[in-house]
This record gives structure tokens, sequence and C-alpha cells, in this order.
């Protein structure tokens, strides 16, 4: 499984508990429904091909100018225009979301790896772990929080790496697709005074709507305007567009979703930890979780219950078959998830 939320598989969509899918776990907020009705004035015409309204809101809500940002169909497409920035290779600092290598050999790019795992369950810190692999011209890619770790790097730290990739000539893309989780550690506001550095992001998780497709990214004015020639016509619909539109107003009620999902995640964490089950730190929308044993069992048992969870098998480093990625939902879905983990452990121990 190279991906989570594959809720196709049988039955109707609502009828899984989807932990493999790190989303809002109520769904849209009602802002956003509000949102995609109003977009539903703009359905008889053609979207604006240069996504001016939505440019314009994004950028508000980000903090920047209008040129340091792109509206893209989801944090996907934002990734794969990266990937077209010419460069002697891409260096990934894994583990680390699979879309980025799939992407960057698309696109011609050799693909190069650093490991973030200091130790088995230890994250080191991004400078000192990439230093000896990175290269002249390199693209390197950095995920703030780490998908599937959860672990979230400062904005020193960020820093520090974008120093060494500037010395080297190359970009640094910090994909922060989580960051609204852990909004103290963005640097999307050193895009101004830094031309190699692009962040990309995502509205898919905090808002619950990966059917819309939202995202952005963000760079100096030249790297954008260049960028942007590669983009479709039409990329983002009217429904994108209206949610994008609405975004400015609704700050406050993101933060407290963040505020929220960081109480849900420590109620997880803490039943995990009591099941004997090491968990890495994180700052998202996920925890990950070493089991210590062959997962397998416990995956086959979750599912016979309607429960998706995501296994860690594609992801560098982490490819033994014991870890799993949990996604964090509201306080009943967690006591139902831990609650099915107890018996499925007591079964597979039975084996």
């Amino acid at each position: 499984m190279n991906h989570g939320g594959n809720v196709w598989q049988g039955g109707r969509p609502s009828d899984w508990l989807d932990y493999s899918a790190n989303l809002r776990p109520e769904g849209a907020p009602q802002w956003v429904r509000d949102a995609l009705t109003a977009g539903m004035a703009n359905i008889r015409y053609y979207p604006d091909p240069k996504m001016r309204r939505a440019r314009v809101a994004l950028a508000e809500y980000l903090g920047l100018e209008d040129a340091q940002v792109l509206p893209t169909a989801g944090g996907i497409s934002a990734i794969d225009l990266t990937a077209q920035i010419p460069a002697s290779g891409a260096l990934l600092a894994t583990p680390c979301f699979g879309e980025y290598e799939m992407l960057c050999t698309r696109h011609g790019l050799r693909v190069h790896k650093a490991s973030l795992l200091r130790t088995r369950h230890e994250i080191g810190d991004p400078a000192a772990q990439v230093k000896d692999a990175l290269f002249e011209h390199a693209l390197v890619y950095l995920c703030n929080p780490l998908n599937p770790v959860g672990a979230a790097f400062t904005r020193q730290q960020v820093e520090n790496l974008l120093r060494q990739v500037e010395d080297a000539l190359g970009y640094l893309v910090v994909d922060e697709a989580f960051i609204e989780y852990c909004p103290q550690h963005s640097v999307v506001d050193l895009i101004a005074c830094n031309p190699r550095l692009l962040v990309t992001g995502s509205m898919t998780k905090i808002l619950g709507i990966p059917g819309v497709r939202l995202g952005y990214l963000c760079g100096h004015p030249a790297v954008i305007e260049a960028l942007s020639g590669h983009q479709i016509t039409w990329e983002l619909s009217c429904f994108a567009e209206s949610v994008a539109c609405a975004l400015p107003e609704h700050r406050r009620e993101i933060l407290t979703d963040g505020e929220m999902n960081a109480r849900r995640r420590e109620q997880l964490r803490a039943g995990l930890t009591g099941l004997g089950i090491f968990v890495y730190p994180s700052e998202a929308a996920f925890v990950l979780a070493d089991f210590g044993r062959p997962v397998a069992p416990l995956v086959k048992y979750l599912k016979d219950k309607h429960i998706l969870v995501r296994e860690c098998m594609n992801f560098d480093g982490l490819s033994d078959g014991r870890h799993l990625r949990l996604a964090v939902k509201d306080e009943q879905s967690n006591e139902r998830l831990l609650q099915a983990l107890r018996e499925a452990m007591v079964c597979a121990e039975n084996l």
C-alpha cells in the first residue's frame, strides 16, 4: 500500500474507520461546507486560469506577497512543480512521502537519499544527517513535520539545512503539508529573503477535504513565475477557489483544530504506550508506532473490523514489518481503535 485512505475497497466509504489517512476527524467544518456551496455559483464557468482570487487569498492567509504564492490542485501538484526546477539531482531526507521519488524520477532527476534516523527510534538533525550526502546543484526535500514519523524540526534546524543547500548552489523544498498542527515551525516567512527556498503546503488534512484538491507553492517571485508555466490550465476548480478565498477569515478556527488535535494525539499516544507499544514523538495529525513484532496479523484483524491502518513497508528505514502510522481521530474513535488493538494483540499472541 503506497497511500492511505483506500476506503473504496468494498462497501461504502463511510463504513470504514480510516486510520490510514490523516484528515480532520469530523470532516470539513461548516464554514468550508458553506464555501463549497457558494462555489456552486461559478460551476457553469471555466475557472480563472490565473487563479487571481485564490492567489490573493492564499497570500493573505500565509502572510506573503501575491507573487510569492501559486495555488495548486493539492500539495502533490505543488511538489510536482518543484521537481521541474533545473538541478543535478534530487536528495531526499528519509523516511518521507513516497511521491517525492516518483515525481523526481518522472522528471528525469536522479534520486539520492539521506536517512534522518540516527538510531532505531531517534530522528537526527536534518543538517547533520544530510551533510555528507549533499552535492552541488541538488534539489533537497525535507518534510516538516516528517511524514510518516510526525517529528517536527525547529525553524533554526531548517535554516541550518538551508544554508548548507545554498552553499551547494541547490534548492531546498520544505513540504509543510501538516504545518497547521505545529505552525510555530513554519519557514514560509523566510521566502522573501531566501530565493533558494521553496515551501509546499496542503489544506487537505486540516480541513478534511481530500476530494477538493487545494494546495500551494511558495517561493521567490521569479521561481514562482517560471514554475507556473508548467501548470495545466484551469488547475483550480471553482470549489477549491471558493475555499481558498475563505481562508483568511478562518485562521482562528484552523488554529483551534490544531490545538484539539494535540490533545487527542496525547490521548492516543498514552493509550498505545499503555499497550507496550513504542510511539515516536509527533507534532502532526498522526503517530508512528513500533509494535516490536510483525504487524500483518494485527492489520488483518483490524481490517476485518472495518478499521484501516497504514503499514510502513514502503518507507525507507521502516520496512521491517513492525511499524504502523496511525491517524489522530476523535476521542471515541481513538478508544475504539485502542480496544481493537488490545483484542488483536491477544489474538496474535495465540496464533
